[in-house]
Parts: C-alpha cells; sequence; structure tokens
C-alpha cells in the first residue's frame, strides 16, 4: 500500500473509530451523571499514566527499524508482554490506595478492572507491528472496529443497567478482549510466535529512554485531570476530561490518523539518508491548516453545542473547550515532534523535552487551581506556548530547518483559518438557544466556512492547495463522467 492510500486508510480507522465513540458518549452522558462518569474518567487518567510504555516505546522502535526478523519480533513481543504483566500488578495494587485519595471506592473497582484490561494490546502487539511496518491500514481499519463495537455495546449495556462507572470500565476491558481476539482470527500465526527476554539489551537501550520519555509526557496529559479530580472533585474532572475528548477528536481525526503511517515511511528516508527538513515543513502545514480552521470553528460553537448534545449537566465543559482547543492547536505548531526525534533516535532530547513540559505544566496548573477553575485550564494554554518552544528548539537542532520557513507555514495555516471563522461567528450570535437553530446553525455556519477554508487555500498558495485541487479535479472529472453515460443517445451518435 502506497503512503498516500495508507495515510487515508488509517485516517478512515481513526474517525470510524471516533465517531462510534462520539455516538457511544452521548448515550452514555444521557445515563450516567458527571459524578458517576468522574470516577471512571479518573481510573483511566490514572491508567493513561503508564499505559503508553506497555507497547509504544518498544513499538516505535520496530516499526521504524530498517529491517525487522523474528529474532527482533520475539524480543519485542517478550518486553511488551513483560510490561503489561508489571503495569497490571502495579495498578492492581495501587487501585485501593488510590481509591482512598479520592474517597470513592468507585474509582478503585474500576481501577482493577482497567488492569486487567492491559494484556489485550499487549498479545496483539506482534500482529499490530507488523501491519503497520507493511502500511495496511485496511487491516488494522477492521480490527480496530471490532474493538470499537465491542466498547460502545458493553459501555451502554452496562451503564443503562446502572453499572455506573464500572460499566465503563467493562467496556473498556471488552475492547481489549475484542483487539486479542480479531487480531489472532486475523493472523493465527501470530500464536507460534515465541516471546523471550534473550537479547533484549540493544531494545532496551533505546527503550529505556523512550519509556521514561513516554512515561512524563503521559503523566503530564493526565495531570491535569488527576489534579482536578482531587482539587475540585470527580464531577470537575468528568467535565474536564469531556472537554478534553471533544477537543481531541479533531487531532485524532486530522493528525493523528492520517500521521500513523508516517513513522514507517520516516524511517526509510532516514535509512537512505534523506533530509527530513522538507517533508517535516509540509507536515506541519498540511496538519496546522486543517485542525486550526477547525479548531476554532468547535470553540465558537462548543458551549450551546455541548449543552444541545449532551444535557444542561454537561454544560460546564462547554466553557472548557476554548482554552483547550487554543492549547491544542500551539502544540501542533511542531508536530510531528515525536515522530522526527525517534527516526532520529534522539530519545534522550525527547525525554529532557518532556520533563521540562511536565514541570512547567505542574506548576502553572497550580498556580491557576488557587485562582479558581477557569484560571487552572487556561493555564495550560501557557503549557502549551512552552511545549512549542520547547520541541521548536529540539527539531531544529536534529533537522536543522530554517525557522522563517517553518513561521511561513504558520502563516498560511493562519490566513485560512481567518478566512472561516467570520461565518461561524455570524451564525453563532444570530441563532437562538433552541437545539433545533443550535445545530442547524452550527452544521450550515461550518459547511459554507468550509467554502470560503478552500477559497483561502487556493489563495494563498497553502500546502492543501494541490490536494484539493486534485480532489476537486477528480469530483469534476466524475461528474462529467456521470453526465456523458446519462446523456440520451439518438442515431447517429
Amino acid at each position: 500500500m502506497h503512503l498516500r492510500q495508507a495515510m487515508l486508510s488509517s485516517a478512515l480507522q481513526q474517525n470510524v473509530t471516533l465517531l462510534l465513540s462520539f455516538a457511544a458518549g452521548i448515550v452514555i452522558a444521557h445515563l450516567l451523571t458527571p459524578r458517576e462518569a468522574g470516577s471512571y474518567s479518573v481510573a483511566l487518567a490514572a491508567v493513561n499514566l503508564f499505559a503508553a510504555l506497555k507497547d509504544t516505546a518498544v513499538g516505535s522502535y520496530v516499526i521504524s527499524a530498517p529491517e525487522v526478523d523474528s529474532g527482533l519480533l520475539r524480543i519485542a513481543f517478550g518486553l511488551s508482554l513483560t510490561i503489561a504483566s508489571v503495569l497490571s500488578v502495579a495498578l492492581l495494587a495501587l487501585s485501593f490506595s488510590v481509591a482512598a485519595f479520592y474517597h470513592d471506592p468507585n474509582l478503585g473497582e474500576s481501577l482493577r478492572i482497567l488492569a486487567l484490561a492491559q494484556f489485550g494490546p499487549a498479545l496483539a502487539f506482534p500482529v499490530t507491528v507488523c501491519l503497520t511496518r507493511a502500511l495496511r491500514f485496511d487491516s488494522l481499519l477492521a480490527i480496530g472496529l471490532a474493538a470499537a463495537a465491542a466498547q460502545s455495546l458493553v459501555s451502554i449495556t452496562l451503564a443503562a443497567l446502572g453499572y455506573g462507572a464500572a460499566g465503563l470500565a467493562w467496556g473498556y476491558f471488552a475492547s481489549a478482549a475484542a483487539t486479542a481476539i480479531v487480531t489472532v482470527i486475523y493472523e493465527p500465526d501470530a500464536l507460534r510466535l515465541r516471546p523471550t527476554l534473550i537479547g533484549s539489551r540493544r531494545l532496551l537501550a533505546f527503550g529505556g529512554w523512550m519509556s521514561s520519555a513516554l512515561l512524563v509526557g503521559s503523566a503530564g496529559m493526565s495531570a491535569p485531570e488527576l489534579i482536578i479530580g482531587r482539587a475540585l472533585g470527580l464531577a470537575d474532572a468528568a467535565l474536564f476530561s469531556r472537554a478534553q475528548n471533544l477537543v481531541s477528536s479533531i487531532r485524532n481525526i486530522l493528525f493523528v490518523g492520517m500521521t500513523r503511517p508516517l513513522l514507517p515511511s520516516l524511517g526509510e528516508r532516514e535509512s537512505k539518508g534523506e533530509s527530513l527538513g522538507p517533508i517535516y515543513l509540509r507536515i506541519v502545514e498540511t496538519v496546522t491548516g486543517m485542525a486550526w480552521p477547525a479548531y476554532a470553528v468547535l470553540a465558537i460553537w462548543a458551549t450551546p453545542i455541548v449543552t444541545t448534545i449532551y444535557g444542561q449537566s454537561w454544560s460546564a465543559a462547554g466553557t472548557m473547550m476554548t482554552p483547550i482547543a487554543i492549547a491544542h492547536a500551539l502544540t501542533l505548531t511542531v508536530a510531528p515532534h515525536y515522530d522526527i526525534l525517534i527516526v532520529k533516535r534522539r530519545q534522550r532530547l525527547l525525554f529532557l523535552c518532556e520533563v521540562s513540559v511536565f514541570v512547567f505544566t505542574i506548576v502553572a496548573l497550580a498556580v491557576g487551581l488557587i485562582f479558581g477553575r477557569a484560571d487552572a485550564i487556561w493555564s495550560l494554554v501557557l503549557s502549551s506556548a512552552f511545549f512549542a518552544a520547547c520541541y521548536f528548539g529540539a527539531i531544529k537542532s536534529v533537522i536543522g530547518f530554517e525557522p522563517t520557513a517553518l513561521a511561513k507555514t504558520w502563516l498560511r495555516s493562519l490566513g485560512v483559518t481567518l478566512a472561516a471563522v467570520p461565518v461561524p461567528l455570524v451564525f453563532r450570535y444570530a441563532a437562538n438557544d433552541t437545539p433545533g437553530e443550535i445545530l442547524f446553525g452550527f452544521a450550515a455556519s461550518s459547511a459554507i466556512s468550509a467554502v470560503f477554508w478552500v477559497a483561502a487555500v487556493m489563495l494563498l498558495g497553502h500546502e492543501l492547495s494541490p490536494h484539493i485541487n486534485a480532489l476537486l479535479k477528480a469530483v469534476q472529472h466524475r461528474g462529467a463522467c456521470v453526465f456523458r453515460g446519462s446523456r440520451p443517445v439518438t442515431k447517429g451518435n
């Protein structure tokens, strides 16, 4: 599969999975209160502190390696299972103290269920990395859909039956189990792969620093939710989690899904001695050109949309979304920072950046909490600005791009963002607060602003313009073919 096809398949998997999760989230929001959902949100945040370690650090090495043999795969599989085992035992042991710390036994129960679920992705690890290296994201799409469907079905059913936070945790467990089962069904030969730890030094040398960087990065991402849950209450943690997830959907749709094939592709370029600077600048411009306008439109409509879809009890999540959207937009100014530093095997530099950002985030959040919830959320914008500055320096030192060239990519993306903002603003302040007008205004203004966005992309010569131009030509060609095919045929033709 070519890179462009792989990116489209990966984006499709990500988007369909997010759509299922979004639909399930709407149903669950009407079945559970923020306080009930808060127990699961904090438990999941605690798991996410460490969960990335079980396959990301080792997987990044294997996916970006120039060549992979069965020996390397067996070692990586062994490390993945070992990390999952240690993580599960640690979470089970911590669940009681965490529940006592937050004064919530439901949180402890949820954490124990999530701990058992860590083995699912670990069992699927060999097949997942092989499919990713081969850019077979069509196969990963089927696996991801099965997992998302299992999680949605179990979570909604158990929430309706009154299981509360535990029901959501069992949904997470069902997703992990479905991932393992469908993967083994898809590639039964994976059962013959014997995991081993013999010869794991080459992976540990990379994975030690990488795992540390991921651990600190995960801690930085989970810290706001955990601290808010303790300082302000589990209901506020659930509201923050809802706002964070809604804003993150843009990043997941437009960045995570499309750029998952980049790591093996960048690894191949690096092995050939090609410069990564030009493609990095193109990726930054592509990602910001799509994500920034989407963040802007979402921020404008955040509060009425959240209230309309999730109910009045979740309306506070809408007010949190504007600063969170700005914070996310700032982090994308240097994306894909992880991929570049991983391919360049600069894991120590990555670790240093993550530690610096983590410390800054904790300090900024602590100061913000002194003044209240709103200031605590806005402190994340300052943290993201520091994040962007830190990684700007790190990536420049590694691949040596021109700062002015990167600044120009930001300016072009800012231009297309400004073109997309006026129409949603007009619709937002003209619409009444009735559900029908809110939904119609959001849909209509988004569609119209998309037209202005396309025009700005073409006018400014944005990196997206060749892709949009090719898409428009394809649509025009297909329309012409349909017209010719439906044209009446007369004698003599």
